[in-house]
């Protein structure tokens, strides 16, 4: 082995001649760079004019076209290019139009901080622009140097332009057109500096147009671009107005100007949140006027928009979300809670007439007024006020539930619902691929809940709805009107549910196309004594007792009505609410397209009444306006009580374990069953019976589970 003395003798010679190649190197270096600039000084740089043109054409896919002189300035520490005449074309699907042309575009670079790697510009100006921006129905945008991708794919980074430090637009022309978002916008250019250094507003930027035919006006303010700095944080200001729509925000690009690291508040009016789509392509649901400010950092390809806070209708709003855009389609994730919410303010997102009545018809956002007649055939009875509705018509716009995908809960903790008393509210919002969901949806009043899950799966031609709706331990007593002396007609818990599958893109479409089950349940209870009377029509004594005011109430053993509904019509399967003094029975139907009743009520006294009526009651007209009357004829053979259960009552115990299967043990219920069984001609019992026949997808309510009794969706 070597001596040390000897080995770093030869560490040292290794090292001079490392030095020496790398000193020979950069001289090499520095001679080439020196020739480079030499010939650019000497050389006609618009020589290169053509060739230039063809490679930008080639790389962008574009005609690119360099009319005019291509000037060059290299001896100087901010060395720039003038193109004269430059215009660059669209991409084959779009041919109308130049997308940019102006007259001369000047560009200098500061060259100190391009050999550190930092491209920062000394000036940007153009004179004269004409900028023309196109998206297509399909998602095609000419602004974009990339084929079409599918619908979710991955999304490109957030913009990273290099610092300006003087940014100049002369006379520019702007034209927008976005057929996804019906933006339309003609907007005359400006950009310049005003002002001293230290001037917040030195810095402007004007544009003016129009969005889904209403003005746009857009001002964006911003400190000195002399003054902008790499390191820096840069503020902005921003005043937008669109229709009505007001928006106001102040921030920082935290490093300028890579637009993924931006840090803003906003404030922000209008008539509806769901118009807020023509401005940022997020579906938001249709709301009464708004009034929100909100916090938002966005980190790379994530918005945080911590806190978000104000008023939307009478409701206040509080809450956070996150918006994932890197994605082509958008998703929102967050958690919303409402202390004080107004229930009209919620149930402007289904299309209530609360919500119609502050847009006009076609403006709408997320659902839109109906311009077009229900599918059915069905005319409006006579009894019916004007347009009137009890199902909204307004229309889901279907290209904007599949713009955005979403994972939101919402909880409010203290309800204004009028006489209706409500204890809380709780959703949970799912939109994925084109298919919302509430899944579930929970509605608490002070004794007993509504709750379910719906699915709106709109990526065909026509959303698609399942809806599973259940009814579960309502104390009918809390519903007693607005006096404060005031009874309510019945009393005792309501079970109820509702499965039902239908297609349209309103709820009164979906409604008049449905197929399912409807069945209610009152296990025991009590009713007002005039009220069971007068199903008999007992002329003395039912209407004796309501016009003395009677309050006398008589027991209700066991009530059963369960619909069969077909293609928007109920029909009435069973339909019995045993009493005291009184069995009550009947049949018909309800027409859910145009809103008519068409039910016969009969009821059988359980002893001799003087006086009495052998007619049942008749309901007729509007779901929002009903008649009730006697009827002309006798659609219901009197008979004798037992004969009565043995008709109407086809398997009881199959029409209750359909809303929950130990409902059928419940002891008033038990009794009905037992005398429905033993009464002569009365169907099989339960255990023999067959399953009742059930819509498409339904799981038959024979084997229907406990688990599902608990809300599980039974539409598969």
């Amino acid at each position: 082995m070597a001596p040390a003395s000897h080995r770093t003798a030869a560490h040292a010679v290794i090292a001079m001649r490392l030095r020496g190649i790398l000193r020979w190197v950069l001289i090499a270096l520095a001679g080439v760079v020196a020739l480079l600039l030499l010939f650019l000084a000497l050389f006609d740089l618009d020589t290169f004019r053509h060739p230039i043109e063809r490679i930008a054409s080639s790389h962008s896919g574009r005609t690119v076209t360099i009319a005019g002189r291509l000037e060059a300035h290299i001896w100087s520490w901010t060395p720039g290019v003038t193109l004269n005449n430059l215009s660059v074309g669209n991409p084959l699907w779009e041919k109308e139009k130049q997308m940019l042309q102006t007259e001369r575009l000047q560009l200098k670079v500061r060259l100190l901080p391009l050999l550190r790697g930092r491209v920062v510009l000394e000036r940007l100006e153009l004179t004269n622009p004409v900028i023309y921006l196109h998206r297509d129905q399909a998602g095609r945008a000419n602004w974009t140097f990339e084929s079409q991708k599918p619908s979710n794919a991955p999304a490109g980074p957030p913009a990273r332009m290099p610092v300006v430090r003087n940014f100049v637009i002369h006379s520019g022309r702007l034209s927008v057109k976005d057929e996804i978002l019906h933006l339309d916008v003609e907007a005359g250019l400006e950009a310049h500096e005003r002002g001293s250094a230290d001037d917040p507003h030195a810095f402007r930027f004007e544009g003016k147009g129009t969005v889904n035919k209403q003005p746009l006006t857009i001002e964006a303010f911003g400190g000195p671009l002399l003054a902008a700095d790499p390191d820096r944080p840069y503020p902005f200001a921003l005043q937008l107005s669109a229709g009505d729509i007001h928006i106001e925000s102040d921030g920082v690009v935290r490093k300028p100007f890579d637009l993924g690291t931006v840090g803003f508040m906003i404030r922000a009016t209008g008539n509806d949140l769901a118009d807020f789509y023509y401005l940022t392509q997020l579906a938001f649901p249709n709301t009464p006027p708004f009034k929100l400010q909100a916090s938002i950092e966005r980190d790379g390809q994530v918005l945080h928009v911590d806190p978000l806070a104000g008023q939307v209708g009478g409701s206040d709003l509080h809450g956070k979300l996150n918006v994932d855009l890197s994605h082509k389609r958008p998703m929102v994730t967050g958690e919303l809670l409402s202390r004080q919410l107004r229930l009209k303010d919620l149930a402007a997102s289904l299309g209530s007439k609360a919500a119609a009545d502050t847009t006009p018809a076609g403006a709408r956002g997320t659902l839109s007024s109906a311009e077009k007649p229900t599918a059915k055939p069905h005319a409006a009875p006579a009894t019916a006020p004007a347009n009137a509705r009890l199902f909204p018509d307004a229309r889901l716009q279907v290209e904007r539930v599949r713009a955005m995908n979403a994972d939101v809960r919402f909880t409010a903790t203290s309800i204004e619902a009028g006489t209706v008393p409500m204890k809380q509210v709780m959703l949970h919002i799912k939109l994925d691929d084109g298919v919302l969901a509430l899944d579930p949806f929970e509605f608490q009043m002070p004794q007993g809940k509504l709750h379910g899950t719906m699915r709106i799966d709109a990526r065909g031609r026509t959303p698609d709805t399942q809806l599973d709706l259940r009814i579960s331990d309502i104390e009918l007593a809390q519903l007693k009107g607005k006096a404060a002396d005031a009874h309510a007609p019945l009393t005792g818990d309501l079970q109820a549910r509702i499965v039902a599958r239908g297609k349209g893109d309103s709820v009164h479409d979906f409604a008049a196309d449905a197929n399912g089950k409807l069945t209610v349940i009152l296990p025991h209870g009590e009713v007002r004594e005039a009220f069971a009377e007068l199903t008999g029509i007992d002329v003395v004594h039912g209407l004796g007792l309501l016009l003395q005011g009677s309050d006398q109430r008589s027991d209700i053993r066991c009530g059963v009505a369960q619909f069969d509904v077909q293609e928007g019509t109920m029909h009435v399967q069973n339909l019995v609410v045993d009493t005291r003094n009184v069995l009550i029975t009947g049949n018909g139907e309800v027409r859910l397209g145009p809103e008519e009743l068409d039910l016969s009520i009969k009821g059988e006294p359980k002893k001799i009444r003087i006086g009495r009526l052998g007619t049942p009651i008749k309901v007729t007209g509007h779901l929002l306006k009903p008649l009730v009357g006697v009827s002309a004829t006798q659609t219901l053979k009197q008979g004798a009580i037992a004969a009565a259960l043995g008709t109407l009552i086809t398997p009881l115990a199959a029409v209750i374990a359909f809303v929950d299967p130990g409902l059928a043990k419940d002891a008033d219920c038990a009794a009905l069953l037992t005398e429905a069984e033993a009464s002569p001609g009365a169907p099989p019992s339960a255990g023999t019976s067959q399953p009742i026949q059930q819509p498409p997808g339904v799981a038959p309510a024979s084997r229907v589970s406990a688990a599902q009794s608990e809300g599980a969706l039974a539409v598969r």
